[in-house]
C-alpha cells in the first residue's frame, strides 16, 4: 500500500496545528513585555527564519528519501548509535507531551468555575487519553485533524487579537521594557524554542509530493506562520498587561473561545508529540504494531507529566537545546554525502558520535566562554556538528562523501523497508 502524497498546503496546515501551542502563546507574550512591540516582531521573523531554513533543509531530506526522521538518525549513526540518539529524542518529546498534558489541565481548570473543581490530574489524563486514540491513527488522523483545527485555532487568535486591541494600537506601540532584553536573545527564543520541531520535520514532509514541496511548506510554516502565532499571542499581552492569553480571553467575553483555543491547541500538539514517538519506537521494535507503540508511549508521557516533569522546565529545554540540533546538523549532511540506500558499514559511526559530541559540547560551552559564532547556541551547534561530521566523514573515507548537497536533493527518492513497515501509520 503506498503512503499517502501530501501537498505543501497540507503540510503547513500540520505544522501549523503544532505550532499554534499553549507553550507558544506564553513565549509571545514573554517576548513582547521583554523587547517591546516593534522588537518582538523583528526577532520573531529572525528566529522564523532560522527554524524555516533548518526545517526547509530537513524536510527535503525527508521527502528525497521518504524516510522519517529516526530512520535518518539510523542511516548516519549505525544500528546502535541510532538507538542511543533515538532514544535521546524519544525521552525529550515524551517529555515535551507531559508538560503540555499539565499545561492543558492547567489551562481547563482556569477557563470555567465547574472545570475548576476537578483535579487538575484528571483534566490531563482526559486530554492524555484523547490525543493517545487520535495518535494511535496516525498521520491521516494528524492530516484530517489540523484541516480542521489550524484554521479555527487561527480564527479563534485573530478574534482575541481584535478584541483586545478594539481601544487603539497606542498602548502596544508605546510599550517601554524596563529592562529590555537583548535582540540576540529574542532571536534565540524563538529559534531554540522550535527547533526541536524543525529537527523532526521529515516525520510529516516524507509524505510531502515532492523535496520542493516539502521545503516550501517548512519555509512557511516556520518563516511566516510561527511568528504570526507569536504576534498574535504576543500583542493583545502587551494592551491589556496580562501575559495569560486564555485569562485575557475569560476577560473579553470569550469564554467559549477561550475554552475551544485550549483544548484543540493540546490536542494537536500532543497528537504529534505521541506520532513522532511512535515514528521512534517503530525504528527500534519494527515488528511491532504502531498502536501498541502508540499506547505505551502516551502511557509513558502522562507519567511523566503526573510526575511533575512541568516543574522542571528551564533545565529540560537547556538540556533539548544541547542535545538535540546537532543531530540535526549530522543526518543532513549524510544525506547530502551517501549514496542512495547505501547500507549500513557498520553497527556504531564514529563520525556521526563525534560530530554529536563536539557539537553538543560547543553549545553547553560557547555561551559562558565567549566562543558563540551566531546569538543562537542552537544554530551555532548544528553549524559545529555538520562541519565535524564531514571532516571527520571523509577521514574515514566512508563511501559517497564526493556527492553534493544539490546534486543528492535533486535526485530520485528511495523507500526505506522500515517506512515500508509503518507507511499506514
Amino acid at each position: 500500500m503506498n503512503a499517502p502524497r501530501a501537498s505543501a498546503w497540507r503540510i503547513v496546515l500540520i505544522l501549523l496545528a503544532v505550532m499554534i501551542a499553549l507553550p507558544a502563546f506564553v513565549m509571545g507574550a514573554e517576548l513582547s513585555h521583554a523587547l517591546g512591540a516593534v522588537r518582538a516582531i523583528q526577532s520573531s521573523l529572525a528566529g522564523g527564519a532560522i527554524l524555516a531554513l533548518i526545517a526547509a533543509l530537513a524536510g527535503a531530506a525527508g521527502a528525497h528519501t521518504r524516510k522519517t526522521t529516526y530512520e535518518l538518525i539510523t542511516d548516519a549513526f549505525g544500528e546502535y548509535g541510532a538507538r542511543l540518539a533515538n532514544g535521546v529524542l524519544g525521552l525529550s518529546i515524551l517529555g515535551w507531551y507531559g508538560v503540555v498534558a499539565m499545561m492543558f489541565g492547567q489551562a481547563l481548570a482556569s477557563v470555567s468555575p465547574a472545570l475548576a473543581r476537578a483535579p487538575i490530574w484528571a483534566l490531563a489524563l482526559g486530554g492524555c487519553v484523547l490525543t493517545t486514540v487520535t495518535a494511535m491513527i496516525g498521520f491521516r488522523a494528524l492530516d484530517l485533524l489540523s484541516a480542521i483545527t489550524t484554521p479555527l485555532k487561527l480564527l479563534l487568535l485573530a478574534w482575541t487579537f481584535i478584541a483586545a486591541l478594539s481601544g487603539g494600537l497606542y498602548p502596544v506601540w508605546s510599550f517601554v521594557p524596563a529592562i529590555a532584553m537583548p535582540m540576540g536573545m529574542g532571536v534565540s527564543m524563538v529559534a531554540g524554542g522550535l527547533m526541536v520541531g524543525a529537527v523532526l520535520s521529515p516525520d510529516i514532509c516524507r509524505f510531502a509530493q515532492s523535496p520542493r514541496h516539502a521545503a516550501l511548506a517548512c519555509a512557511l510554516a516556520y518563516g511566516l506562520g510561527f511568528p504570526l502565532v507569536l504576534t498574535l499571542a504576543g500583542l493583545p499581552s502587551l494592551a491589556s498587561g496580562d501575559k495569560d492569553l486564555v485569562r485575557i480571553m475569560l476577560t473579553l467575553g470569550l469564554g467559549v473561545p477561550a475554552l475551544l483555543i485550549v483544548a484543540l491547541t493540546a490536542w494537536s500538539t500532543n497528537s504529534f508529540n505521541l506520532y513522532a514517538t511512535t515514528l521512534i519506537g517503530s525504528t527500534l521494535r519494527p515488528r511491532q504494531p504502531p498502536w501498541q507503540l502508540t499506547l505505551v508511549a502516551g502511557l509513558v508521557g502522562t507519567g511523566l507529566g503526573l510526575a511533575g516533569i512541568g516543574e522542571l522546565l528551564v533545565p529540560y529545554l537547556l538540556w533539548l537545546g544541547v542535545c538535540i540540533p546537532p543531530i540535526a546538523g549530522i543526518y543532513l549532511i549524510h544525506v547530502a554525502l551517501a549514496p542512495s540506500g547505501a547500507a549500513i558499514a557498520s553497527r556504531w559511526r564514529a563520525d556521526a558520535l563525534i560530530a554529536w559530541a563536539v557539537g553538543s559540547t560547543w553549545a553547553a560551552l560557547s555561551p559562558p566562554w565567549n566562543l558563540a559564532l551566531t546569538a543562537v547556541p542552537a544554530l551555532d551547534s548544528i553549524a559545529v556538528s555538520a562541519l565535524i561530521y564531514g571532516v571527520v566523514h571523509r577521514l574515514l573515507r566512508y563511501p559517497g562523501a564526493e556527492i553534493s548537497v544539490v546534486a543528492k536533493l535533486g535526485q530520485g527518492r528511495t523507500v526505506s523497508a522500515a517506512d515500508r513497515s509503518i507507511e499506514k501509520f
